[in-house]
C-alpha cells in the first residue's frame, strides 16, 4: 500500500512540475507575443510620427480621429521645378528621382530649421506651410527667407551642373498668406493636408512667377512690406476671386541686411521678428 502511494504521489509531482513547465512556457510565449506587439506597435507609432505633426499624431492616438481645424492666418508656400518632365525625356529617370529627393530633403531641413510644416510633395512640387499648427506671427517672413535658402541652394546646384555640361534645375516659388482648413480625412494613409483658396492662391503664385524667383502675393507683401524690398508685377487673375497683385522679393532692406545684397539678416531684423 505504501508503495502505492508513493507511486501516486511521485506521478502527482511529475504532472504538477509539468504543469509547471508547461505554464512557464506559456508565460515566456505570452512575454515574447508582447514585446512582439510593442515593437510593431512602436514602429506604427514612429510612421504616423513621421508623417503627422506632433500635436496632430497626439491626437489621433488619443481620439482615433482627427477633427479639422481651422487656421485664420497662415502662410502657404509653393515650389516647382520648370521643364522637370522634359527632364524625365533626357535623363536617366533613376538619376533624376535620386536627385530630387536630395533637394527635396535639404527643403525639409530648411523648413525644420524655420518653423514650417511640410504638407506634402506632388511629382516635382513641394508645398509647405507656417504658422501651423502651432501658431506664430513671423510665419510670412519664415516662409520667404526658407525660400531664399531654397533658391541659394539651387543656384549652387545649378554652378556644379552647369560645370558638368548637365541641364539645370530651375525652380518657381510662390507664397500666399491667408486662411486654411487642416486636418486628416479617411482612415487609410493617414496624410496631413491643407485646403482652401489660399492653397489655390500659393499655386497661382507659383505658376505666375519665374524660375529663380520668390512671387509673393499682395497679402503677404503687405506683412513683409516695411522689412524685405519688393517688385510690384502687376495683377495675376485667380479663379473665383479678384484679381490679386504679386510681388518679386528682392531681398532685405539695407537697414536689416548683414550683407550689400540683403540676403543675410542682421541683429536688427532678429530683434524685429522676436517683437512680432
Amino acid at each position: 500500500m505504501n508503495d502505492v502511494l508513493l507511486n501516486r504521489a511521485g506521478a502527482e509531482n511529475e504532472t504538477i512540475e509539468s504543469l509547471h513547465s508547461q505554464i512557464k512556457e506559456l508565460q515566456d510565449c505570452i512575454a515574447v507575443q508582447k514585446n512582439e506587439i510593442r515593437a510593431e506597435r512602436q514602429k506604427y507609432e514612429d510612421l504616423l510620427r513621421n508623417v503627422l505633426p506632433d500635436e496632430i499624431f497626439r491626437e489621433l492616438l488619443k481620439n482615433g480621429k482627427v477633427i479639422p481645424q481651422y487656421h485664420s492666418n497662415v502662410t502657404v508656400m509653393f515650389t516647382d521645378f520648370v521643364g522637370f518632365t522634359s527632364m524625365c525625356e533626357k535623363v536617366e529617370l533613376q538619376k533624376l528621382i535620386k536627385e530630387l529627393d536630395s533637394h527635396f530633403s535639404y527643403f525639409d531641413d530648411i523648413c525644420d530649421q524655420h518653423y514650417l510644416e511640410k504638407i506634402k510633395t506632388i511629382g516635382d512640387a513641394y508645398l509647405c506651410v507656417g504658422g501651423m499648427p502651432m501658431s506664430n506671427h513671423s510665419h510670412p517672413f519664415d516662409a520667404i527667407i526658407a525660400a531664399r535658402k531654397f533658391l541659394l541652394y539651387m543656384n549652387e546646384v545649378n554652378e556644379r551642373k552647369i560645370q558638368n555640361g548637365e541641364e539645370p534645375w530651375r525652380i518657381r516659388i510662390g507664397i500666399h498668406t491667408g486662411a486654411v482648413i487642416a486636418g486628416v480625412i479617411g482612415k487609410c494613409k493617414f496624410l496631413y493636408d491643407i485646403w482652401g483658396d489660399t492653397v489655390n492662391v500659393a499655386s497661382r503664385m507659383e505658376s505666375g512667377g519665374e524660375p529663380g524667383r520668390i512671387n509673393i502675393s499682395e497679402t503677404t507683401y503687405n506683412y513683409v512690406k516695411d522689412y524685405l524690398r519688393c517688385t510690384y508685377r502687376g495683377k495675376m487673375p485667380v479663379k473665383n476671386k479678384e484679381n490679386i497683385g504679386m510681388y518679386f522679393v528682392e531681398g532685405l532692406m539695407p537697414k536689416y541686411s548683414a550683407d550689400e545684397l540683403g540676403r543675410i539678416p542682421n541683429s536688427d531684423f532678429k530683434v524685429a521678428m522676436r517683437k512680432l
